[in-house]
C-alpha cells in the first residue's frame, strides 16, 4: 500500500486520476471521510464533544456550525479528529484488504491529503508526495476558487508544509510544469513501481 499525500493546489487529484487510468486502486480519505460524518456512533461522539448546537433540529449534523465552532481553536480541531481520524483509518483499511484480495490491482495507494498528520502514513509501505512551489499553488488556488493571493496563501500556510513532509516521502513528484509533465512523472514513477514488484510496465501512454 503507497500513501499519496500532497498540499493543497499541488496536483494531488491530477495524480490520482492518473493512477487510476494506468490500473491502480485509490483509496479517497476525503470520500471516506464524508461517510465517517454520517454513523451513528461517530455523531454520537461529536455531539458529546460539542453538544447539541451542532446539530440540526432533524438530528443531522449541521457541518456550517461544527466547523465554527471546531475551528475556534487547535484544541478543538484536535478533537475533532481523534473521534474522526481512527473511524476514517479503520475504513480505509478495510477497502485496501478488499482490493488486495480481489487480486485485480498491481498497485494500491490510499489518497489523503492529512496522511501524515493523521498518522495513517504508519500504515503505509511507502509515501508518495506531490509538490508545487507556492507561486504557482496560489495561482491554481486564484483561478480555482476565485479568492485573492491573501486568502489563497492563507489556506497553503494552514497546512503542514512540504518540508515537514519530505523525510516521510519515499518518493517525490514535482509538478511545476504543465500537465502533461505531471502525468509524464507520474506514469514514470507508477512503472517503476511495477517493476520493483515484479510486474509488467503498462501500455498507457
Amino acid at each position: 500500500m503507497i500513501g499519496l499525500t500532497g498540499g493543497i493546489a499541488s496536483g494531488k487529484s491530477t495524480v490520482t486520476a492518473r493512477l487510476r487510468v494506468l490500473g491502480a486502486y485509490v483509496a479517497d480519505a476525503d470520500i471516506i471521510s464524508r461517510e465517517v460524518m454520517k454513523s451513528e456512533s461517530v455523531l454520537s461522539n461529536i455531539r458529546s464533544a460539542f453538544g447539541d448546537g451542532v446539530f440540526l433540529a432533524d438530528g443531522s449534523l449541521n457541518r456550517s456550525e461544527l466547523a465554527r465552532v471546531v475551528f475556534a481553536s487547535p484544541e478543538r480541531v484536535a478533537l475533532l479528529d481523534s473521534i474522526t481520524h481512527p473511524a476514517i483509518s479503520k475504513r480505509l483499511l478495510e477497502l485496501v484488504v478488499e482490493a488486495e484480495e480481489s487480486g485485480k490491482y498491481p498497485l494500491i495507494f490510499v489518497d489523503a491529503a492529512l496522511l501524515i498528520e493523521s498518522g495513517f502514513y504508519k500504515f503505509c509501505d511507502k509515501i508518495w508526495l506531490v509538490t508545487s512551489n507556492t507561486g504557482m499553488r496560489v495561482r491554481r488556488i486564484v483561478l480555482r476558487d476565485g479568492i485573492d493571493h491573501k486568502a489563497a496563501l492563507k489556506r497553503i500556510s494552514s497546512q503542514m508544509p512540504d518540508e515537514q513532509k519530505l523525510p516521510y516521502a519515499s518518493l517525490v513528484i514535482e509538478n511545476n510544469g504543465t500537465i502533461d509533465d505531471l502525468i509524464a512523472s507520474v506514469d514514470k514513477a507508477f512503472n517503476d513501481e511495477l517493476s520493483l514488484n515484479g510486474f509488467a510496465q503498462s501500455s498507457i501512454s
